[in-house]
């Protein structure tokens, strides 16, 4: 598909926010601060300022320095919770497909998709009956057995073998590098980042959102968007917003830079292993529900590349090169919470878990929202009034 027709196909499901209206081009520019410089806020900010707002973005830090530095980032196609839910990380997919074309190539993603299996026992038939269910809804896997995981992925040591799916519109990405490539976007669109600024108060009057006072002034806002991660609970019951979150953390060993063995990213019994396009090798066992994983020590990251060496031997020789922690935001029911709050009106939230993957698709949306006035109706069932 070429990148006209793309571009004509993602306008069905909510409009690109790159192309100005007529009635927007027609209204005083909005001045739009955005609270959090994770990749979910540069990109609701790089789409904002491609729409014609004047944005601000706001971190207490520097950007990435929270959950996205941490994040493992596979691009996620799928999930078995409900249709509905599935359908959005199909369409959060593709739009990072449309921020490629968008971008110019700034962003590299690794289209190779995802290997996940299990060893024998009950985890098997439950991935089998995952698989059944996602299939049945039309989302884009297939059962593999031991054989088929040995051709997708050669050299592999899979282990005693129960079931697995693979998921071939799944990608990977180095969160960091997409990251730098959407403040570079942004700013070329005139988005001003500041950091380390921390948000210290929302300035309330009435039912909207006047501003913020932070550690280096105040900054006047006709919209304020909360894209703070694990900081979104705190900053938004300043106002009576309910936002619950459970937070879970989780480390990665990244390695120097090795020759390519990976195409695709692989879930195993040992955890998870991918190959970013730096040919730096990323993997962890942690952010699993109830995860707590904290240890960034170096015996554990030479622990963790180990047992990638005796899942893929091919990387034998590979090296330790640094740790991340990262701490995952999900919202307590597990889907996303966005869109504008009932009262303040003019505060967005948005705060999603997997918000590598969905970062393109709520960039996009989000400006619509903002800027067209619309409500779009792919997030009618997430909006932050749920918890009130």
């Amino acid at each position: 598909m070429d990148r006209r027709r793309l571009l004509q196909s993602l306008a069905g499901l909510g409009g690109p926010a790159l192309m100005p209206s007529a009635v927007r081009a027609q209204r005083r520019r909005p001045r739009v601060a955005v609270i959090g410089a994770g990749v979910m806020g540069a990109s609701i900010a790089y789409h904002l300022a491609a729409g014609g707002a004047e944005v601000v973005v706001l971190e207490r830090v520097s950007p990435g320095s929270q959950a996205t530095q941490g994040a493992f980032a596979m691009l996620i196609a799928t999930h078995e919770d409900d249709r509905a839910f599935n359908d959005l990380y199909g369409m959060a997919v593709l739009d990072w497909r449309r921020l490629e074309l968008e971008l110019g190539g700034a962003v590299q993603v690794q289209w190779g998709g995802t290997a996940t299996w299990v060893p024998p026992g009950p985890g098997a038939a439950e991935l089998d009956a995952v698989t059944r269910r996602l299939q049945s809804w039309g989302a884009p896997v297939r059962p593999i057995d031991a054989q088929e995981l040995a051709d997708l992925v050669p050299g592999v040591v899979a282990g005693p073998y129960g079931a697995g799916v693979f998921s071939p519109d799944q990608g990977t990405l180095d969160p960091i590098q997409a990251l730098d490539a959407l403040v570079a976007a942004g700013r070329r669109r005139g988005v001003a980042y500041r950091y380390p600024c921390e948000v210290l108060a929302l300035k309330r009057d009435g039912q909207q959102i006047t501003g913020l006072r932070t550690g280096q002034g105040d900054v006047d806002a006709d919209v304020v968007v909360l894209a703070a991660g694990a900081a979104v609970p705190a900053l938004a019951g300043q106002v009576g917003v309910k936002t619950p979150i459970n937070l879970v953390s989780g480390t990665l060993a990244h390695s120097k830079p090795f020759p390519r063995v990976l195409q695709r990213v692989l879930n195993g019994p040992l955890g998870s292993l991918k190959q970013d396009p730096d040919g730096r090798i990323v993997t962890g066992a942690d952010y699993r529900p109830g995860a707590s994983g904290t240890d960034t020590s170096r015996a554990y990251g030479e622990q963790l590349l180990a047992t990638a060496v005796r899942m893929v031997p091919a990387l034998a020789g590979v090296e330790l090169e640094s740790m991340s922690l990262g701490y995952v935001p999900i919202p307590a029911d597990t889907h996303p919470i966005v869109g504008f709050c009932a009262a303040p009106s003019n505060l967005y939230v948005a705060l999603t878990m997997s918000g590598v993957t969905m970062a393109p698709l709520m960039g996009r949306l989000a400006a619509s929202e903002i800027l067209d006035g619309v409500a779009v109706e792919t997030l009618s069932a997430y909006r932050p009034a749920r918890f009130a």
